[in-house]
């Protein structure tokens, strides 16, 4: 019986000893980095009107002459958007909308999508734009809040324009899971 008790005691302490031992597994964090451009809203509603003042220089004259097209240029592409937008918000089946987005698209663009492809597809949408957002590379983002076939949805459409027309695009649906 003794020898039971020295040899369960010893057992113990050799495990306390040996779980004494055991090295530390170390975790390492690791820190991931990532370019972020930021978008800023596009006003549609107000637009900046550049008041018209005597300059004396003719470097003044070129500067206003310059920020007056860059307002203009600004204020166009927030009318293309707008309209783009529109097209894909409100339509009756997908060739009704594809015919509105050809007049706002380049050949390129439009090739690329398919738009000139006719189909049987009966998809209605009724909605409107809610926001319009700009980078500072002239990359834009259209916000839809649309009701298609009887349920809610919301379509974030990414868009370059080139030469007054949409150039490149992308359709993302938008889905709340909860």
């Amino acid at each position: 019986m003794r020898k039971k008790i020295l040899l369960f005691t010893g057992f113990i302490c050799g495990i306390l000893l040996l779980s004494g031992c055991v090295r530390e597994v170390t975790k390492e964090d690791t820190t991931t980095t990532a370019d972020v451009q930021l978008m800023e809203a596009v006003n549609s509603s107000k637009t900046e009107k550049i008041g018209s003042t005597e300059s004396t220089t003719q470097q003044e004259k070129q500067e206003e002459r310059k920020q007056m097209e860059e307002s203009k240029e600004k204020e166009d592409h927030t009318q293309l958007l707008q309209k783009y937008g529109d097209a894909h918000a409100n339509f009756r089946n997908l060739n009704h909308r594809n015919e509105k987005l050809k007049e706002l698209m380049t050949e390129e663009c439009i090739q690329m999508n398919g738009i000139e492809v006719e189909t049987g597809n009966a998809l209605g949408s009724e909605g409107k734009v809610t926001s319009i957002y700009r980078n500072d590379q002239e990359e834009y983002a259209v916000l839809l809040d649309c009701i298609q076939n009887g349920s809610p949805i919301r379509i974030l459409l990414l868009a370059k324009v080139e030469g007054g027309k949409i150039a490149e695009m992308t359709y993302i649906t938008l889905k709340q899971e909860y």
